[in-house]
């Protein structure tokens, strides 16, 4: 069993939002085809294998790592979703608090127009996100954050070996 990920980074934005009483990250995307193959991965995840990381980066910016333990999926294909440069700043700082007290879940959208909020619709159902963590950017090294690590550096998990 193949424990590779193809990283998404090819969606156009994310944001956040509060349902039932949790965060919902909302990955956006442009392209509704790809919006909808992404949704149909994310909702077979199993709940209990399921990540969430904040890379907070040296440069006051984060990235976002969300995938299934591609060690227990049993799903063919093993993706997640990884972006980056998004600004620490007031708003982050409040989002954090949340994902450290409270459980987070995934919802895949696709946007016509990112700006326009009635072009926004929603793709997948509401995915829980088991385990939400905030990591520091030097914390990479580290060999339990093996996958995010190979999301920052941009390469397959193949090509680190």
């Amino acid at each position: 069993m193949s424990s590779e990920i193809d990283w998404y980074r090819d969606f156009f934005n994310i944001s956040w939002a509060r349902e039932q009483n949790k965060l919902v990250l909302l990955v956006v995307f442009e392209d509704k085809k790809t919006a909808i193959n992404v949704a149909k991965e994310i909702e077979n995840w199993s709940e209990k294998f399921t990540r969430l990381t904040i890379i907070e980066k040296d440069n006051d910016e984060y990235a976002i790592c969300c995938y299934e333990d591609p060690q227990i999926s049993k799903s063919d294909k093993k993706i997640g979703l990884f972006m980056t440069g998004m600004k620490q700043s007031t708003g982050y700082e409040y989002t954090k608090i949340i994902i450290e007290d409270k459980a987070t879940l995934l919802q895949i959208t696709y946007a016509e127009d990112f700006i326009d909020i009635k072009t926004h619709e929603e793709i997948s159902k509401l995915v829980p996100l088991r385990k939400s963590r905030i990591i520091s950017e030097n914390d990479l090294k580290k060999q339990q954050y093996y996958f995010e690590r190979t999301a920052n550096t941009g390469k397959k998990i193949n090509e680190d070996k």
